[in-house]
């Protein structure tokens, strides 16, 4: 119970005004079930597919990506952030790789 407490304090530390308004707009959105307007609240970022272990439940590891192996491109990931800070309160470095 505490924990939950915590965890609704740090999200209003991190609202503003302007991700509140992006929330109220994906809420609509969402509710109206048409095209969503507003950017992403919250984003998960793949730095790499290239992973050194081989767990068996793992695309990573099984080494069955259709898609090339690598790292994140700096300038790709600068201008995501510059483009998306305003709106996320969640992000997350970690998928699949």
């Amino acid at each position: 119970m505490i924990n939950k407490l915590n965890d609704r304090i740090e999200l209003l530390k991190k609202l503003s005004f302007k991700k509140a308004f992006n929330l109220v707009h994906l809420l609509i959105s969402f509710r109206q079930n048409k095209t969503v307007r507003g950017l992403p609240a919250s984003l998960a970022i793949e730095p790499t597919t290239s992973c050194n272990l081989r767990c068996p439940e793992c695309p990573s590891g099984l080494r069955s990506f259709t898609r090339n192996t690598g790292m994140l491109k700096t300038s790709f990931f600068e201008q995501t952030i510059d483009q998306l800070s305003p709106t996320l309160l969640n992000l997350t470095f970690y998928f699949q790789g």
